[in-house]
C-alpha cells in the first residue's frame, strides 16, 4: 500500500511539531519551515519529492516523534 503525499505532509508536520514541543518546550509555524529546512533542505513538503517525503517520515520515526502514528506506518 502506497502512503499518499497529503498523508506524508500530515506525518511530518505531527513529527516536526512534537520534535519542537520536546526540546524547545513549545512551537510556531516558522519554526516548523525553519527546522524543514534544516533538515530537509526544503522548507515546504510541496517541494520535496515523493523519496525525500518517506525520508523525512522514517527519520522522525526513528527518532520516536511519530509514535501515535505506529499503526499507520507499520506498511
Amino acid at each position: 500500500m502506497q502512503v499518499q503525499r497529503h498523508t506524508y505532509y500530515r506525518l511530518i508536520h505531527h513529527g516536526i511539531k512534537s520534535l519542537l514541543v520536546d526540546r524547545l518546550g513549545h512551537f510556531t509555524e516558522i519554526e516548523y519551515h525553519q527546522y524543514l529546512n534544516v533538515m530537509t533542505g526544503k522548507s515546504s513538503c510541496f517541494a520535496m519529492s515523493d523519496e525525500e517525503l518517506q525520508i523525512t517520515v522514517d527519520n522522525l520515526r526513528n527518532e520516536g516523534y511519530l509514535e501515535d502514528y505506529k499503526r499507520q506506518l507499520q506498511v
